[in-house]
């Protein structure tokens, strides 16, 4: 999470001088199972893909937390979609994965991404 807020920071700074600039900011999948804890030592911390991490300083404040994730498989719960710049309008609503993509490239001036079949 913090090395997503320090990329979307440089993403901003670009936009602030370039405010033609579509900005997109989103997930490629939820997770499941984000959960926000007290550190505590006898806490399980999992392990591998599942392992806690932390501990993270809370702004302003002596405390620290720690992030759990009691589950190790992808979901199919939507993502949030964050957008400013030129166009937002078209990414309003729940839409799959490809439909983003497409409208990201059209509001670039880009030939959209062609889909993959998939085998299953």
């Amino acid at each position: 999470m913090q090395q997503l807020e320090k990329a979307v920071a440089v993403a901003r700074a670009y936009v602030a001088t370039h405010p033609d600039t579509l900005l997109v900011v989103t997930g490629d999948h939820e997770t499941g199972g984000l959960a926000v804890e007290e550190n505590d030592a006898t806490d399980e911390s999992g392990d591998a893909i599942s392992a806690e991490d932390g501990p993270f300083s809370i702004r302003g404040s002596d405390r620290t937390f720690t992030i759990d994730w009691t589950t190790s498989g992808h979901t199919s719960v939507d993502v949030p979609v964050t957008v400013s710049g030129p166009l937002p309008d078209r990414f309003s609503g729940k839409h799959p994965n490809h439909v983003r993509a497409r409208r990201a490239a059209a509001g670039a001036g880009a030939a959209p991404p062609t889909r993959r079949k998939r085998s299953h």
